[in-house]
């Protein structure tokens, strides 16, 4: 018996060796057209492919709207069908009509009564499997031309409505992300894999992962690679590269239950466990050099055995240069702070990105006295997750965290400046200084300013009955006395529903009607607020949330607010 399986298993080895392989076979096309009468005359059809590794352009003359290819072949790897005007050869850019397909040992039958594109193909099995792969992406696609028609009809000055859109443009292309990487995950050597990998790389949501698109690459069956496609994805990973610089902060970090024992599990070179829940790094001179004109922070959050809603942010925080770190001595700009979803870690999306474009910053990180670093806070705890998430019995694991600063190459300099006002304070009614609900901060300028912009983070927390978790609320901001506006501080949780993958109560029902100063998945929005140029010397701002019920229902909002001046 032992001799037989030795034996099955060297000839299933070998056969799976020659599979790989795939050496060329013999394979017939035929099909019919619609082409009008009066358009007909020598009209040819063409067809690439691949075969001993080379690509192949062949033809042939359509007939009583009928053609017919016979020849050898790799039908593993993709073929593509297109017919042109007379006297020209086929250019998929000038005539897109193409229909792309794979071959079969068998007869292949083409019926084409209107676009190629839409043509019915029959005798493949592996094209029948392509055409169920592409089916979920073709809806996908709809629903993004669906959003870029909503996005045109904004009004250039809607800002808050053009956010609102391009969130959602975001979710949608994030979805289709996480669905090309479980494929290309669990099949990267399927004869549609090249193809995947290409609609993966050209998906610019934020939950892109270039390194995840490299190593895919790197899996894929090395005939895959040598093919048009794989040379386009080749050439589309090397732009994305030469154009991004991305410094990793942190790099799937452990993060543990924050009312637990502080672990001992160890952690990245030049990255320190301050706590469970809160990662410290420091910025090098070489990593500071390499960011250029743009720059954005971008977290990801993978599921682990918290199953609940939590906060999460990424603080700046500024030393004079040869100071150690010490959070409450230096200055600190909270440049993200992100809301964990309802997230099931079995279920997919089980992972979830959050982006926060951060220019205004670049000057501030570029100071050559200062020292730099990021303190990344996700606080969870696995107390629900322990009895309710399949295989968390006894687990501390709340999420697995990346961090990372992503930049273009190209560097200018800038005269920006920047001032802490707040970081987290937590605005709860107790001090009625500057009146209710209220906190007013003085700063001093050292000169008269050309442009002065307030950014602002504000999150609603109390979940007992009535409490600012449930609620949104006006803010106003008074700059030296007065009134200057009033914002609006409630958000459109739409967007991060797909990533809500354990029941809840927020998610149920028709979610764009329910506004809240925060969402579970999605990031707390950064109000950015202009205050036009300013007199050089001393003057205060104050916000105020006259209609908070904070004793009332033991609530808080958790405030940030700096300037950037210049």
């Amino acid at each position: 018996m032992k001799k037989y399986l030795l034996l099955l298993f060297t000839v299933l080895s070998f056969a799976n060796v020659m599979a790989q392989k795939n050496t060329d076979v013999s394979f017939q096309l035929q099909g019919i057209v619609n082409i009008p009468t009066y358009d007909s005359t020598n009209r040819m059809i063409y067809l690439t492919y691949q075969s001993k590794g080379q690509a192949v352009l062949d033809s042939t003359v359509i007939k009583n709207n009928k053609f017919h290819f016979k020849s050898t072949a790799d039908v593993d790897v993709r073929a593509t069908l297109q017919f042109t005007k007379p006297n020209t050869s086929p250019n998929a850019l000038a005539d897109p009509n193409s229909l792309y397909l794979y071959l079969s040992q068998s007869i292949v039958n083409i019926n084409a009564k209107g676009y190629l594109r839409k043509a019915i193909i029959t005798g493949s099995t592996t094209n029948d499997d392509y055409m169920v792969f592409k089916k979920p992406y073709l809806k996908i696609d709809t629903a993004l031309r669906l959003l870029g028609w909503e996005k045109r009809r904004v009004k250039p000055e809607d800002t808050n409505q053009s956010k609102i859109v391009d969130a959602k443009i975001d979710s949608v292309k994030n979805h289709k992300l996480a669905q090309l990487s479980e494929f290309l995950s669990a099949d990267i050597t399927k004869p549609y894999a090249a193809e995947a990998l290409q609609m993966y790389v050209s998906t610019d949501g934020s939950a892109f992962d270039l390194d995840k698109a490299q190593l895919f690459f790197d899996q894929l069956p090395k005939k895959q690679k040598i093919t048009v496609l794989g040379k386009d994805i080749t050439a589309s990973l090397i732009k994305l590269k030469q154009k991004i610089v991305t410094i990793n902060i942190l790099k799937n970090v452990d993060f543990f239950d924050g009312y637990a024992q502080t672990v001992n599990n160890s952690v990245p070179r030049g990255v320190t466990r301050i706590t469970n829940s809160e990662y410290l790094y420091q910025l090098n001179p070489s990593e500071i050099k390499q960011i250029g004109n743009n720059l954005k922070v971008k977290v990801t959050i993978k599921a682990g055995c918290d199953n609940y809603d939590r906060i999460g942010r990424v603080t700046l925080v500024v030393m004079p240069k040869g100071e150690k770190f010490d959070k409450e001595k230096g200055e600190q700009f909270e440049i993200l702070r992100i809301m964990t979803p309802f997230m099931y870690r079995s279920r997919h999306p089980d992972h979830i990105p959050y982006e926060a474009q951060i220019d205004q910053m670049i000057s501030t990180i570029k100071q050559t006295d200062k020292e730099m670093y990021l303190v990344t806070e996700v606080f969870g705890t696995t107390g629900a997750g322990q009895r309710e998430v399949i295989g968390c019995d006894g687990s501390l694991l709340t999420f697995n965290v990346s961090v990372d600063l992503i930049s273009d190459k190209k560097t200018t300099l800038s005269s920006e400046k920047a001032i802490s006002l707040l970081s987290y304070y937590s605005l709860d009614g107790k001090d009625k200084t500057a009146g209710k609900n209220s906190k007013e901060i003085e700063f001093e300028l050292s000169e008269d300013t050309k442009t002065t912009v307030l950014y602002l983070i504000s999150s609603g927390h109390g979940a007992a009955e009535g409490g600012e978790e449930y609620n949104w609320r006006q803010h106003i901001i008074d700059l030296d006395a007065k009134e200057y506006i009033r914002i609006d501080m409630n958000q459109d949780c739409t967007p991060y529903e797909i990533y809500n993958t354990q029941p809840n109560g927020i998610y149920f029902g028709n979610i764009s009607k329910e506004r809240r100063s925060w969402c579970p998945g999605g990031p707390v929005p950064t109000r950015v607020i202009n205050l036009g140029p300013q007199r050089k010397g001393k003057h205060s701002i104050k916000i105020a949330i006259p209609d908070a019920e904070f004793e009332k229902t033991d609530s808080k909002y958790l405030v940030s607010a700096y300037l950037i001046t210049q």
